[in-house]
């Protein structure tokens, strides 16, 4: 990304498998929102977090590598914790400066650039062996999975617990689907457009709220009780609906920040002291998430079939973010890189 709402194909040298590394051929890459956000504001995006969710096949191995070989078949995600920086020596690995350096596309970790490409030269930390049950399909959609998963697991969520998601994007549409999984009673989903709409109430919602025609609070508190919903998941990553979460949430409960907003929110920090809501972030996954994902996906309780929309090959990727950025009930395209 070059610009505000400006993408450039380059031409790349062919990516060879050096020591600890393996060149993978990738096979689908889907579009996060995070890279819509980017081609919408154009500010500077990592190039190698610039397409960070796909499942390829090992084409070739470096010097060093162990437990990987070629024609298996892996995905992207993050290495474990690294054991030596202050917060892995602290105790907290889960929160490793390494994991979140190869999160944000910098340091060691980071490629040239990101999956919108036929191949990749990746350090093998960050690859996992895919299971067999799984579609290429299902397997391109798991680096996602784990975003729900993670803010799932950082979420204090009790058995029968009301809770409302804000935002019924892929992101959203997993958080519902694990917060059911957990052991929520009624799920509310806010969500404007029709065809996710539509979905989120295949997916399990109790309730879906339209927020251009209904009153959100007014309703919300019919779903769950006067006193509001115990957590919100703030899923939809727009400023204006950070405050409006909290503004949901019961006294004392939880408000989840999982949507990623890249500029600035209003709030109004009296109400959320003097209503004592708790706030929890929750940013990306862990390395051993991806084996929670799999395990879900494998099992049929997180369905992931409805959200794929469409595939796409790379000349088409820029009218595919125009269609994601356009409202018409896109949910999750995938690219595939070797499509004429």
């Amino acid at each position: 990304m070059t610009g505000r709402q400006q993408i450039e194909l380059r031409e790349l040298p062919e990516p060879t498998p050096e020591p600890g590394r393996a060149v993978v051929e990738i096979r689908y890459c889907g579009i996060c929102g995070t890279d819509l956000h980017a081609y919408q504001s154009g500010q500077p995006y990592n190039p190698a977090t610039c397409g960070h969710e796909w499942v390829e096949t090992i084409s070739g191995v470096g010097a060093g590598v162990d437990g990987l070989r070629e024609g298996d078949r892996v995905g992207i995600g993050v290495p474990p914790g690294c054991g030596q920086c202050p917060e892995c020596r602290g105790g907290d690995a889960a929160h490793c400066t390494r994991v979140l350096m190869a999160m944000l596309g910098m340091g060691p970790f980071a490629g040239p650039h990101g999956g919108f490409a036929p191949s990749i030269a990746v350090d093998v930390a960050r690859l996992y062996p895919v299971r067999r049950e799984l579609t290429d399909e299902d397997a391109a959609l798991l680096e996602p999975v784990t975003v729900a998963i993670h803010a799932l697991r950082r979420t204090p969520l009790r058995l029968g617990d009301a809770a409302v998601v804000v935002g019924a994007g892929p992101i959203g549409l997993l958080v519902l689907q694990c917060a059911r999984i957990a052991g929520a009673g009624a799920v509310v989903v806010v969500e404007p457009e029709p065809q996710r709409a539509r979905l989120a109430a295949e997916l399990g919602a109790t309730v879906v709220v339209d927020p251009r025609s209904e009153s959100v609070d007014e309703r919300v508190k019919e779903i769950c009780g006067r006193r509001g919903p115990d957590i919100v998941f703030e899923c939809a990553g727009v400023p204006a609906t950070i405050d409006q979460a909290v503004s949901l949430v019961r006294r004392g409960g939880t408000m989840s920040l999982v949507g990623f907003a890249t500029v600035p929110a209003e709030i109004n920090p009296g109400s959320w002291l003097t209503r004592e809501v708790r706030v929890v972030a929750s940013l990306g996954y862990v390395h051993e998430e991806f084996d929670v994902a799999m395990q879900l996906v494998a099992d049929g309780r997180l369905r992931l079939k409805p959200l794929c929309t469409d595939t796409v090959g790379l000349d088409d990727l820029e009218s595919a973010f125009q269609r994601l950025l356009s409202g018409a009930g896109d949910v999750k395209l995938l690219v595939d890189p070797h499509r004429a």
